[in-house]
């Protein structure tokens, strides 16, 4: 095709036709330049299509993790709330108000005490984004935002954890030289290996209400608990919106 046109512009040189010689030579020169342009064209385009096919796959696999954390972050506040309930009922029989009928009706309240549990949410594949500086392949730029947001809203739950987990540990240390887990222990509900008998000495965990000490590191509790599942609250709501987000950009690109 080069030798055509070289051919072409030889000819009319040779023939002294010089004006046509530069209009061609013009010409030319805009059709390669019409190429490189056309070529660049599909060139962005490919790689702009290579950029929405990966968009689209982080997005399925981000909305896959957050859908999966959602539901870890649900059992984690019910967890909280069972802390808080099981708390203020216990508070409710403390110093000189009535006792419960029985001492297995406190044991089960002290056991609900101990279901704090952590939040470890799914965020392999946000993480490898993150390290890789490869947020920006979001388009949506409030998603880009509230996604950078998440892990320090993740360690502030962490926190709250680490504080319930102490209080939870201060109290065990009040029960175990004042009452008796062993009693509390046989009313669990959770299965065992083993089935503990009563205890051999004489003591009834209805004695713990008695103390204001005790009074006061179940309230403890509760308000560390309380802290937890707000900031679980709060968490929850980045979290949704973050998913609606997602399966807004989701449905747009399938469109």
């Amino acid at each position: 095709m080069i030798k055509f046109f070289r051919r072409i512009r030889q000819n009319l040189l040779n023939e002294g036709k010089t004006t046509r010689y530069f209009k061609y030579a013009i010409g030319e020169i805009i059709l390669v330049v019409i190429g490189i342009l056309i070529a660049l064209q599909i060139n962005n385009w490919n790689e702009l299509r290579k950029a929405d096919v990966e968009e689209q796959r982080a997005l399925h696999n981000i909305y896959r993790d957050f859908i999966k954390n959602k539901d870890i972050l649900v059992e984690v506040k019910t967890n909280s709330l069972l802390i808080i309930n099981s708390g203020i009922q216990i508070l409710n029989h403390t110093g000189a108000k009535s006792k419960p009928e029985s001492e297995n009706i406190l044991n089960e309240l002290l056991n609900k005490l101990y279901n704090s549990s952590p939040y470890y949410p799914q965020n392999g594949f946000l993480d490898d984004l993150l390290s890789s500086g490869k947020l920006g392949i979001f388009k949506n730029v409030e998603l880009r935002n509230l996604l950078s947001s998440w892990k320090p809203e993740v360690e502030i739950l962490e926190e709250m954890f680490h504080s319930l987990d102490t209080s939870e540990d201060i109290l065990n240390t009040y029960i175990l030289e004042h009452g008796s887990w062993l009693n509390a222990d046989q009313v669990t509900e959770e299965a065992r290996n083993v089935k503990f008998p009563k205890s051999g000495f004489k003591v009834d965990n209805r004695d713990l209400l008695n103390a204001l000490l005790f009074e006061n590191l179940v309230e403890n509790l509760v308000i560390a608990a309380d802290n937890y599942y707000s900031t679980q609250q709060k968490t929850e709501k980045l979290l949704d919106k973050i998913i609606e987000l997602l399966e807004s950009e989701i449905e747009k690109n399938n469109d």
